[in-house]
């Protein structure tokens, strides 16, 4: 029974390792990309678009009026919120400080959900698919195709190169730099 386990191990490998390198990196890179530009950023830029036009009254007004935070005015939410909507999406996006931009746009999203959702419901559908993204952002990190991974592997002199964590099948994060895992290659088709 063993040895049927193990050889189906052996042929699921190579898969794990697709799925692991390739697959969750890629989407990890897709959900940073759906939930920070077109989801928070589009909606900075509409209101920074908006102080650009001289409108940024209806701003003001729609944080005091229509959706007010009790106890802060719309005269602070509407820029801090406008900064958030710009700022954190680029960290989310680019992977750097990746799990602090989705910590802070869960922290947005709960906020909108508080000050403008549906009293009569937990949380709205799109903003509760909004946290779960995020979440798994957050938990996860941002992945490998990220500036946290890359500066990562560089300060802790590991490989940051995510073709060659495939190649070899370690994890970037060991301390081993690239040149040990090319060493180590060389030593395996010396041995063979």
């Amino acid at each position: 029974m063993k040895s049927i386990l193990s050889k189906i191990d052996t042929i699921l490998h190579p898969l794990r390792l697709i799925a692991s390198h390739i697959a969750e990196p890629i989407f990890l890179l897709i959900l940073r990309i759906y939930i920070g530009y077109f989801v928070f950023f589009k909606s900075g830029l509409i209101r920074f678009q908006s102080f650009l036009d001289g409108s940024w009254d209806t701003q003001i007004f729609l944080f005091s009026e229509e959706h007010p935070i009790p106890g802060i005015p719309g005269e602070v939410t509407a820029p801090l919120a406008t900064f958030g909507e710009l700022f954190l999406p680029i960290l989310l996006i680019s992977g750097l400080f990746g799990r602090a931009g989705a910590a802070g746009l869960i922290v947005m999203t709960i906020i909108i959900e508080w000050t403008y959702g549906d009293p009569d419901r937990l949380f709205a559908a799109d903003h509760m698919s909004w946290i779960i993204a995020l979440s798994i952002l957050l938990i996860r990190g941002p992945g490998l195709l990220s500036v946290d991974h890359f500066l990562v592997g560089w300060i802790r002199g590991t490989c940051p190169c995510p073709i060659t964590a495939f190649k070899t099948a370690k994890c970037c994060h060991k301390k081993t730099s690239c040149d040990s895992h090319d060493a180590g290659e060389k030593q395996d088709d010396k041995a063979s």
